[in-house]
């Protein structure tokens, strides 16, 4: 959970095998529903990151902090060669 001026986030990791690759998805409660705020998706297919927003005015220290984890967690690490 990430909370921004008061308004409460929650993000999510996946793999999308359509797409090639992983995302990270970010969502807001309003109310009683749970609504995809952006998403950033890291393409194994071609090596690139895409940052989608579907909705307006959101915290730029939200979109900071999944941008670093976006880096962190989707691209690959590579070790001595080898990538895991």
């Amino acid at each position: 959970m990430m909370e921004f001026g008061g308004r409460k986030f929650e993000s999510v990791r996946g793999s999308d095998v359509e797409r090639d690759g992983m995302y990270i998805e970010v969502s807001e409660k309003i109310g009683n529903q749970q609504r995809v705020m952006l998403e950033v998706f890291y393409s194994d297919e071609d090596n690139r990151m895409t940052f989608t927003a579907f909705e307006k005015d959101l915290p730029f220290e939200l979109i900071e902090q999944v941008a670093q984890t976006a880096r962190e967690r989707l691209t690959p690490v590579t070790t001595m060669g080898a990538t895991r």
